[in-house]
This record gives structure tokens, sequence and C-alpha cells, in this order.
């Protein structure tokens, strides 16, 4: 097995997901971890200018989605049919249109802009999601996981994990009217190795 380097900052944000296919699949890898000004040295040396990277061996790999497919690929967790990963891309997909809008919230810099933005997240773009997302749990065969069967987690659902922990998460109430989804993030949380991973990670706000 190839020697795996995460460099990403001190923060959750784009490189959390990586973390946590390192994690349940019970992988070694380096957590490395920069600060703003050793990027700033750093950034000029790297082929992209671009963190997340991803170092297998002496490939490196760019763009936090590439990072998470090519992980989630080596470690069987994108399905076994190309059908299966179209469906775990669609999920990943739709959260990154979550993802925006709460960027746009955290970098608009009008104030009044900003309130509109979050009560557009929080009322209609979140919640909106979070119903589909809660039907399609529903849909499956068990209601374990959001595509796979019962013993099968996916990129999707540590995708899943990570958007309604940490992303949703900010948003105080909003996922108070879908239980299906908070009992969904709660028995993520609960997999041994991703619950040691959350109780032990650096505490950061992002």
């Amino acid at each position: 097995m190839p020697a795996y380097k995460l460099v990403y900052f001190n923060a959750r944000g784009l490189g959390e997901v990586a973390r946590l296919l390192f994690e349940v699949s019970g992988t070694e890898y380096e957590d490395k971890r920069v600060t703003k000004e050793e990027w700033i040295e750093q950034k000029k040396e790297t082929p992209f200018g671009q963190l997340p990277m991803l170092c297998v061996g002496d490939d490196i790999i760019f763009q936090s989605n590439a990072i998470y497919r090519y992980l989630a690929r080596v470690f069987d967790l994108y399905g076994s049919s190309n059908m299966q990963a179209a469906r775990i891309d669609s999920i990943c997909e739709c959260w990154r249109d979550v993802l925006q809008a709460v960027l746009n919230i955290i970098h608009e810099e009008d104030e009044e802009r900003k309130g509109m933005l979050q009560k557009l997240a929080v009322t209609k773009i979140i919640p909106g999601f979070l119903a589909l997302l809660q039907a399609r749990l529903a849909k499956n065969n068990d209601g374990q996981w959001i595509l796979l069967s019962r013993d099968k987690i996916s990129l999707a659902d540590i995708v899943s994990y990570h958007m309604l922990s940490s992303v949703v998460g900010r948003f105080p109430g909003v996922i108070d009217n879908f239980p299906t989804l908070q009992a969904y993030v709660d028995r993520i949380g609960e997999i041994p190795n991703i619950k040691a991973w959350v109780e032990s990670r650096p505490e950061t706000e992002f």
C-alpha cells in the first residue's frame, strides 16, 4: 500500500471528508496541517497551487472531489457498478450546491445581503434538500444508508455525515424537522473509527 499524506489547513473544511474516509477504512495516513503563512511559501512549489492536496507515494492529486472519489474507489466505498457510482456522485453534487449556499453567506460582506442569503438557505435551500435526502434514505431497503445495503456504507454517507454535522450544524434547529436524518447522523457517528476520530481530532471553528 502506498504512503498517503493529506495536506490541508487546520480546519475541517474541504479536507474532512478525506480524513473520514481514511478513518472509516482504517487506513494510516499523515494528516499534514499547514498554516496560511506556511502555505504562502509552499503554494508556488505545488503543481496547481491548491489545497487540499493528497500525496499518494510520488503522485499528487488535487481538487477535493477528485480526492474523495479516488479514496472511495481505493477503499471500496464507491459502489459495485457504474450506476451505483453515478448515484453516489448525484448525492455528493447536491451537497456541493448546499455548501455553495453556505459559502455565499460566509463570504458576503454586506450585512443586509448576508441576512437575506442566510434566510434563503435555512428556509428553502437546506430544508428542501434535506427533505429529498430523508425520502431517499426511507426508500432504501433497510433505511440504514442512503444508497447501499445495511453493511455497505459509501462515499455518499460520509459526505452526508460531514455536511449534516459540520455544515448544516452551523444553523441550529434546521435539522430538527428531519428526525430520520438526525438518527442517521448519530448512527454514523457511532461507527467506532469515526467516533474515535471525532473525539480526538483538533478542535476547529470550521
